[in-house]
């Protein structure tokens, strides 16, 4: 039996793996997923400390290669639920069981969708949130870029480097992204604002997107459309656990500790004040730290 596992892989459940390693904890870390976790989806990270410019993917190599540096034990398998037995948590996955005598979920968010009809149908065919891995698919392509935050701009300028003309379907009238990511998308030449607009229908061919009608009936000839409307948490697997809040949230105390005995969350998985990377990785800390100690 495990002193603690750790479900998800991304820069919080690493940290975790690295410190609870560190402490002698004998420890297990498990993702369905490449390592790293949203970090794979993010062309640049500029506002982690000693970070300038580098590639979310990039970092999380250097992440997953220090829990093989640290041999830190780590499972690729989806885990689909969490059972408690008394002293014993037992994650369950697709390919079996394992037991330890503490858990932390470090499970952290998924992309929200416009919901309409035809969407995941065209999930890969068209319609993406991730333009770091699938944007060179649309290049010299013209596309749509629908949100208004810092993932929407920052995507939004790295498809305008290998895309004919990029689209921003902003649904308000202004961004709430960084003032000065604001000014570098309204000053590219490659991109387009159109305020006030949400897309009323998906226009296929062949199981593939050819363009795009807003609901003021304007069409783009758009051959890809690329989704930054927000993220929900992804606690769906333990919502029978009664540890969320309505929006899915996991609440925990200032040990990071839910309302079950030696069940922690961190990261972006959890109802806190600021999300960020280095906020998700200071949880990671906290949380090993008040583990170890009961441990010990």
């Amino acid at each position: 039996m495990y002193d603690l596992i750790i479900i998800g892989m991304g820069i919080g459940g690493i940290t975790a793996g690295i410190y609870a390693k560190r402490g002698n904890l004998n420890v297990l870390m498990v993702d369905k997923n490449t390592p790293g976790g949203m970090l794979n989806n993010i062309e640049k990270i500029s506002n982690y400390p000693g970070l300038i410019n580098v590639k979310g993917s990039d970092f999380a190599n250097i992440l997953f290669e220090q829990v093989k540096e640290l041999a830190i034990p780590y499972k690729l398998e989806e885990v689909i639920n969490l059972k408690i037995e008394e002293d014993v948590r037992i994650v369950v996955t697709d390919k079996g069981e394992y037991r330890a005598s503490n858990v932390i979920i470090a499970t952290g968010t998924k992309p929200k969708y416009l919901g309409l009809d035809n969407e995941k149908d065209l999930l890969g065919r068209g319609i993406s949130t991730n333009a770091t891995l699938e944007g060179s698919d649309y290049r010299d392509s013209d596309v749509a870029v629908v949100g208004s935050g810092n993932s929407a701009l920052q995507e939004s300028l790295y498809l305008a480097s290998i895309c004919h003309k990029v689209y921003i379907l902003n649904r308000k009238t202004g961004f709430k992204g960084e003032d000065i990511l604001i000014d570098k998308v309204k000053n590219n030449p490659h991109i387009e604002i159109i305020y006030g607009v949400n897309i009323k229908e998906y226009q296929e061919i062949d199981g593939k997107i050819t363009g795009i009608i807003l609901d003021n009936d304007m069409k783009l000839d758009v051959k890809g459309v690329f989704i930054y409307i927000g993220y929900r948490p992804n606690t769906d697997i333990f919502k029978d656990l009664n540890i969320t809040n309505l929006q899915g949230h996991i609440i925990v105390d200032e040990n990071f500790e839910t309302k079950i005995e030696g069940v922690y969350a961190i990261g972006d998985a959890i109802k806190k004040d600021i999300y960020q990377l280095v906020t998700a990785a200071s949880d990671g800390i906290h949380a090993v730290s008040n583990i170890s100690k009961i441990n010990n």
